[in-house]
């Protein structure tokens, strides 16, 4: 997603209304739950579906360690998706790595406090993203 709104931010400015991707201007309600970067996983559990349909499982593995390296893999995945989920914010907010990383790691604010840590551009509705868009593409605001 990140990467076709930056393809479409080079002909048409991007003005999102609590979008979960950063763009030209991100507008916020006082009130709107906002959150951070952060990651979120998970595994699926297939054991009564496959106990449903009938299907045998049987794990084969070469000692308690396999399982081990299975987990550490899945944390290490999880982690270099939210380094470049923290990056590619940070670099979207003109911020440093680690000011993002000061507001970020699935903290969550009401819109006025992420406002206040850069995180929304601008406090307002849905009125505020009509009219930034016609700023940004040199529209009059009095027209429909």
């Amino acid at each position: 997603m990140w990467r076709e709104i930056k393809l479409l931010a080079a002909s048409k400015p991007d003005i999102a209304s609590m979008s979960d991707a950063a763009a030209d201007a991100i507008v916020a309600e006082n009130l709107t739950l906002t959150g951070s970067i952060g990651v979120v996983t998970s595994k699926f559990n297939m054991g009564k579906l496959y106990k449903k349909i009938g299907f045998d499982k049987e794990i084969i593995s070469r000692g308690n360690l396999q399982r081990l390296e299975e987990a550490e893999l899945f944390a290490k995945s999880a982690q270099n998706s939210y380094k470049q989920f923290r990056d590619k914010a940070a670099s979207s907010k003109s911020m440093t790595i680690d000011k993002m990383e000061e507001v970020a790691q699935g903290r969550v604010w009401a819109g006025k406090d992420a406002a206040s840590r850069d995180l929304v551009n601008v406090i307002g509705g849905l009125s505020q993203v009509v009219a930034i868009a016609k700023l940004k593409e040199n529209i009059p605001q009095d027209t429909e």
